[in-house]
This record gives C-alpha cells, structure tokens and sequence, in this order.
C-alpha cells in the first residue's frame, strides 16, 4: 500500500477496463461517492479515478516542494479559484508551482526572465502565481497583487467568481511585467461562436469578450480588433489586455509568453498569428510561444 506516493510516468501504465492505472495494482476498485468526476477509487493507493485520468485524495501529494508554504498559504486560500483541482494529477496549477516554487528557491527567477523579456534586468523579479506574490521565507498568507485587483475592477466588475487569474507574473519594479499563460493537458481556450453569454459571468462569445475587455488608447495604435486572424484566442486574449492595461499602470513594459506541453503542440493551432494580427507591428515581438 502506498497511500502518500506520487505517481508519474515511471509508475503508471495505461489501465484495462476499470482498472488502477499504477503498475502492477490488482486492487478491487471501489466506488469514489465523487460522482461523475472521479467515480472509482483505488484503495490500496488512495487515489480517486476516472477513464483517462486520477485525483489524490490528499492534494499534497500532488506538491512535490516546498509543501509547508504551499499548505499553509495556498491550498484554501480564498483568493486562489479552483484549489479543490490541485489534487488532480493533470493539474496545471500543481504543474506550476511545482515548477516555479524551485526556479524561485534556487534563483533563477532573473535568469528566466531575462530570457523571456529579452532585456538585462536591473534587478530580482517578484514572482506572482494565481496573481500572488510568492515569497517562500515569508510565513504570512499573501493577498492578491493591488494593480490585478484594479485591472479586475476595471473590466471585471459585476463578475461573481472565476475571474481572470494569470498562472504566472513575473514583475521587475521599473522595467517589466511579464504575463505567462501555462498549458499542460489542454490546448488554449478558444471563443465559440454560438456561445451564450451569462450575466455576472465572463463572457465566453467573442462579441462580449470583445466588447467587456478593451484597451483602446493604452498603445500608440488601438488594439486591431476588425480584421482578427482566427480562431479567437480567448483566454490569451484577456491575459493580452491585462498585460497592456497592468504594465501602463506600472510604468513599465509588458511581455506575454504561451507554455505549453510539446506532446499537445501539435493537436493545437499556433496563437501567434492571432496575437499578431491584433498587435502594431513594433509590439508583436513582445509575445512569444515556448512549448
């Protein structure tokens, strides 16, 4: 029985019919009482299972660092949506932290961004993830970056839950912002065009993505909203407009970076040249895709 272990490609196999996807397991799976999210459940690993993918029953296992931190200021707090997701092993919040809580414990926050901003950085960038200042020696439970909050207030007002939450910010004081949108499993979210847009609710049509979410005047030409190469970015879109509207309340200039999983690139349409086609040209350099 291995109730704390965290599973990954070196243990896990692809499972027959209702079957634990560790290798090696037998185990009679049971029912989960989780519903149609994960509905079986293997005890012997005490994990929670649907067809193609599993949950920890404890989320931590899920935190391969700096799990203190993480359980004392992360996980439940009430300005992180979604923390019940952690636990899920295609969790790209998990993915996240994971990553960056060790880029920031072993320096190399400047190094990462400098590559990114494509600038010599004049000094230690503050990480944000979910729009958090992250400091792994401060004890205290941190409280949503002020200049996010205003840009929520500004086109988000009336919204109830699921604002927009950049996975990643990278902020060097006097110099950049740099807004990175993390993909692991899924591909970028695209607008559908017969969407129902649903009050107090972020618009999912591109009309009312559109029309809620403007930076007019912010750059030296407005953002080229009437001639859009498709498909509609939507989520990249939102962080594009919180990336101008951020960094010219900062006074500084703004980057916005797509990662996503080499293994999904190729089922998922390059952003690029929509990004492009909304940008001037002398701006188009400053997003860029890694995957």
């Amino acid at each position: 029985m291995a109730t704390n272990e965290y599973f990954d490609t070196r243990t896990l196999t692809v499972p027959s019919a209702g079957g634990c996807p560790v290798r090696g397991c037998h185990a009679t799976l049971q029912s989960s009482g989780d519903g149609k999210t994960f509905p079986l459940r293997c005890p012997d690993h005490e994990i929670k299972i649907h067809t193609k993918t599993f949950g920890y029953g404890d989320p931590l296992r899920n935190i391969l660092f700096e799990r203190n931190y993480f359980n004392q200021n992360i996980r439940n707090n009430p300005n992180k949506s979604e923390t019940h997701r952690l636990g899920y092993e295609n969790s790209e919040d998990a993915l996240t932290w994971n990553v960056f809580s060790q880029l920031a414990r072993t320096d190399r926050l400047t190094e990462l961004a400098s590559h990114l901003a494509q600038v010599e950085l004049k000094s230690r960038p503050t990480l944000y993830l979910w729009g958090l200042p992250i400091d792994l020696d401060d004890p205290q439970r941190p409280a949503t970056f002020a200049t996010l909050a205003k840009a929520r207030n500004k086109f988000e007002r009336g919204i109830h839950k699921m604002l927009t939450e950049p996975d990643v910010m990278l902020y060097v004081h006097g110099q950049c912002l740099i807004l990175i949108e993390a993909k692991f499993t899924s591909g970028n979210t695209i607008a559908k065009t017969d969407a129902q847009d649903v009050p107090n609710e972020k618009p999912k049509s591109r009309a009312g993505i559109l029309s809620r979410y403007s930076v007019d005047h912010v750059l030296p030409t407005r953002l080229n909203t009437d001639h859009v190469v498709e498909p509609f970015f939507s989520q990249l879109y939102r962080n594009l407009v919180f990336a101008i509207w951020m960094a010219r309340e900062l006074h500084v200039e703004w980057r916005l970076v797509n990662l996503v999983s080499a293994l999904h690139h190729r089922d998922s349409p390059d952003p690029t040249p929509f990004i492009h086609s909304l940008l001037p040209l002398a701006f188009q350099n400053r997003f860029v895709r890694y995957d």
